[in-house]
């Protein structure tokens, strides 16, 4: 579409004021500085659009990658709930025995007490009445070996009440250790969730934002190209009174030729071609007309022409006899050349290494008018042949 408006406005700008005392003049340098301005902010828009199209691509990268260490958190954070239960279990399960060993000790601490209190109450004068009071010596000896077994009772359980109490504060203990370990499982946790998502939803703003963006850039783009087909309806009317203007020039040329006798019919400088066009030159076609991804910028734009292989300085010929309506410098195109056959058919050489004609000149079918080259945006050297009808590019492999 950018190529055939270029076109368009070359065509008007050559035909409507390169036309002489045939044609009256018409302001195209109006339409051609808005198409040049469309274009140019069109260029702009989809240039938006890439870069807007690269960020996203940069941080959908990266939210993969948050995505990936996301999984990898969640994970971990599954083996510490995991062990936050398993300690849970634990904590719960010392409770249960340290409420048993407490209730444990206070059985046995209440019999310590009942003997502490009768040896309290009665003295030594108990132990000595009791080995005293004996019959016999073998009752002596009975008495005196349950004496040891008392006393030695009753200092095993002081041994064991002292265990006890040990086992119970270094229950205690560990209880407390458990307990400020999950506290810290708990809150690494916690902070890993939150810097991971944090994370996220920053990079997920900038998605959004780069979304937006590019679909504002696209949406310029459309206006844009709304405009720009109303810029080149109004240069095809133009372009229509000229073809109009040039025809009724040539009807009175001719009329006055055949007045005078003369039947020489003179040259009025505008060459019509015969409608049949002809290969520019021998190559395979290396990009075919329509919709297509560009080589450079990687966006689907539409091809307005073909492009034929072939290597720098190869001759371009013209398709068919009529005259340059321009011949230089086209944004995109490189070095180019328009020629207008008649009938509302023009034909496009663009990409040239340089030129072999100038604007208004008469050229015939098969002339060389330039040589090949990899001018503009091209990624080599090639020929880009483009066929208008009317102001709007045709498939070329319809006319050779």
């Amino acid at each position: 579409m950018k190529k055939s408006q270029s076109i368009l406005a070359a065509l008007a700008i050559s035909i409507v004021l390169g036309g002489g005392a045939l044609y009256a003049p018409v302001h195209a340098d109006d339409l051609d500085d808005q198409v040049s301005d469309l274009q140019g902010q069109i260029d702009s828009s989809r240039l938006e659009q890439e870069n807007w199209e690269q960020v996203i691509q940069d941080v959908s990268a990266k939210l993969k990658s948050i995505q990936a260490d996301l999984d990898a958190a969640t994970a971990k954070l599954k083996s510490i709930q995991a062990q936050q239960a398993q300690i849970n279990a634990q904590i719960e399960q010392t409770k249960v025995d340290i409420a048993k060993a407490e209730a444990y000790l206070k059985t046995r601490q209440a019999v310590l007490n009942r003997r502490v209190r009768a040896i309290y109450m009665h003295g030594q004068l108990n132990y000595l009445e009791v080995i005293l009071g004996a019959n016999s010596f073998s009752d002596f000896a009975n008495r005196l070996e349950l004496l040891k077994r008392v006393i030695h009772s009753d200092y095993s359980l002081i041994l064991e009440i002292q265990k006890q109490k040990a086992a119970i504060e270094a229950k205690k203990a560990q209880l407390e250790a458990d307990k400020k370990q999950l506290d810290a499982l708990a809150a690494e946790a916690e902070k890993t969730q939150k810097e991971i998502a944090a994370k996220k939803a920053e990079q997920q703003k900038v998605l959004d934002a780069a979304k937006n963006n590019k679909a504002a850039a696209a949406q310029m783009e459309r206006d844009l190209n709304s405009q720009l087909d109303q810029v080149r309806s109004l240069i095809q009317q133009r372009l229509a009174a000229a073809e109009a203007a040039r025809q009724a020039a040539q009807q009175q040329q001719s009329s006055s030729d055949d007045g005078g006798g003369g039947g020489g019919g003179s040259d009025d400088g505008y060459v019509q071609g015969t409608g049949s066009l002809g290969w520019p030159c021998s190559g395979p076609i290396t990009s075919p007309f329509g919709y297509r991804t560009h080589p450079i910028f990687g966006t689907t734009i539409f091809h307005a022409g073909i492009d034929i292989g072939v290597d720098y300085g190869t001759p371009i010929h013209a398709a068919d006899s009529g005259t340059v309506v321009y011949a230089g410098w086209i944004s995109g195109y490189g070095n180019a050349v328009i020629i207008d056959h008649g009938g509302g058919l023009s034909t496009l050489y663009g990409h040239n290494q340089s030129l072999a004609v100038g604007e208004g000149q008469s050229v015939s079918k098969g002339q060389v008018v330039a040589y090949a080259g990899s001018t503009g945006n091209s990624t080599g050297p090639h020929c880009h042949f483009e066929v208008d009808v009317n102001g709007s590019p045709v498939n070329p492999m319809g006319y050779l």
